[in-house]
């Protein structure tokens, strides 16, 4: 017979080191746990809350199936569940399980809050106030919770697009509960979206404590800390701790660093950029990997850059190009680049998705059988750019054979840069290549969604980031009125804008 006291005693040992941010130590205690039981539910979930922290989703709606099906009742695995599959683009199934939860405990906040969020940003407004609803009743004597509902009104404002009516919600929140991380977070992605730059990028400093973000902990040691004291003969490393996109913005700081008399600059980045931003760097080391005993004067991640050079919106570095493909690609391609010819027709970069782990992917990525209709627009040549294909978009793709697909050869974003290079405009959703072209002073064309990233700011159509964009947005009516669906996010009416966009730019 198996143990259920042991696994019992395994699974809140694990519990116990998951909320220490232990994650090795929480992983080997489940394992433990579920080889004393197979089939102990919580054991099951736990695994799954890990897979998610590892952002394998797929393994974490295997484990929560396999727990529901032990315990159909059993509320924290439709929790996690609900977690998976929002993670997968499913958010109406995230919202369902979501609610399931919160039926079979409905007095768990934490399960309330899930559901409010994944309501809010399936554009289901109604929802997520109900939910929270309880959380805000006259005579709640748990003050984070009411603060924690509180900020999620200011979450679904922004979700809404009603980014300056979420401002009060989240200062509320915080002066209720001034420790709620995220909802700092927030309150400052939401400042640097409208504008409010000083204010913005102190609050959203505070991303550096989230466990989430930083599993293995801040990357930069306190005594180490750069926050914009003298450089001068010191050595520098700046580490990359974001994605490549925001790699790629932050990169533009490198000269300014070197201005305030640094005796050397190393940046830490990822492996893709190396050979790219070395080509853009003299006098400085690009590296993916640290080697053992080397140490530095001064340490910052790039995302703290603007903060501590004070970067308002009218000091943004933006001079461009700042990023240059290599002259000589050590990479072999399957066939030469396109080549770019000013009497032959526009040649046009592509991209539609981005990283399926993004928490939001699917209000980022676009189905290639919606966005590839561009591709049939006459008098243009068509590449994709797209480095990773999901296996839904293959058929799409493969669909419109004049795509040129030299970019799936490609082994780093230098020899993605040789393919722009070589292009009139890329239109693309928020991602790397987005940056990458801007850094590059490509003409570039990025679809939004009604809440997009910070750094895009609303309503405007350019970005003082990057002087060669031109951004096309999704308005909050196309995506909460009637004819929004799950699959469609409102993306229809923003894709024949870019169409009859791209129309004049063929004829240009």
């Amino acid at each position: 017979m198996f143990d259920q006291s042991e696994a019992d005693q395994l699974v809140q040992a694990a519990s116990a080191e998951l909320a220490r941010g232990h994650i090795t130590q929480a992983a080997m205690l489940l394992e433990a746990a579920t080889r004393a039981d197979p089939n102990h539910p919580m054991a099951l979930t736990k695994q799954a809350e890990l897979a998610l922290f590892g952002k394998d989703a797929g393994l974490a709606l295997v484990l929560t199936d396999a727990a529901l099906a032990i315990e159909p009742h059993f509320a924290p695995a439709w929790h996690q569940r609900a977690s998976a599959t929002w993670s997968l683009g499913r958010p109406t199934d995230a919202v369902q399980a979501a609610s399931r939860a919160t039926d079979i405990q409905p007095g768990n906040a934490e399960f309330r809050l899930r559901l409010a969020q994944f309501a809010a940003w399936s554009g289901r407004g109604a929802e997520t106030r109900e939910a929270v609803a309880p959380l805000l009743a006259d005579g709640q004597p748990n003050q984070v919770q009411r603060a924690a509902a509180i900020s999620m009104l200011g979450e679904l404002a922004i979700a809404e697009g009603r980014f300056d009516e979420a401002t009060p919600f989240l200062d509320q929140a915080l002066a209720l509960h001034p420790g709620l991380g995220v909802t700092r977070m927030m309150r400052g992605m939401n400042r640097l979206r409208l504008g409010r730059f000083r204010a913005g990028w102190a609050d959203y400093a505070a991303r550096e404590a989230i466990a989430e973000l930083y599993p293995g902990g801040a990357p930069v040691p306190a005594d180490q800390a750069w926050r914009g004291q003298d450089l001068a003969g010191k050595t520098v490393l700046v580490i990359d701790d974001q994605g490549n996109g925001d790699a790629i913005q932050f990169f533009r700081y490198l000269p300014l660093l070197q201005g305030r008399g640094a005796a050397h600059v190393t940046w830490l980045t990822f492996s893709a950029l190396v050979r790219l931003f070395a080509q853009a760097a003299p006098g400085a080391s690009v590296l993916s990997a640290m080697p053992a005993g080397v140490r530095f004067d001064l340490q910052c991640n790039s995302t703290s850059l603007p903060r501590w050079f004070d970067t308002e919106l009218a000091s943004i570095p933006a001079a461009v190009p700042y990023l240059y493909p290599p002259p000589r690609l050590k990479s072999a391609m399957r066939r030469p680049p396109v080549r770019r010819s000013k009497a032959g027709p526009a040649q046009i970069g592509l991209v539609w998705s981005g990283d399926a782990r993004h928490s939001r992917d699917y209000l980022r990525s676009i189905p290639a059988d919606r966005f590839l209709g561009l591709a049939e627009l006459p008098g243009m040549g068509f590449h994709s750019l797209q480095h990773e294909v999901r296996p839904a978009d293959l058929a799409a793709l493969a669909a419109r054979p004049g795509i040129g697909r030299d970019v799936e050869t490609a082994v780093d974003l230098a020899d993605t840069a040789a393919l722009i290079a070589r292009l009139d405009l890329v239109i693309t959703v928020d991602t790397a290549i987005a940056h990458l072209a801007g850094a590059m002073g490509k003409p570039v064309w990025i679809i939004l969604h009604v809440a997009p990233d910070w750094r895009w700011l609303t309503q405007r159509t350019d970005s003082p980031w990057y002087p060669t964009v031109r951004l096309f947005r999704v308005t909050p009516q196309e995506w909460l009125g009637p004819a929004n669906t799950e699959h469609d996010a409102g993306w229809g009416p923003v894709l024949g804008r870019v169409g009859a966009a791209l129309r004049s730019f063929a004829g240009a």
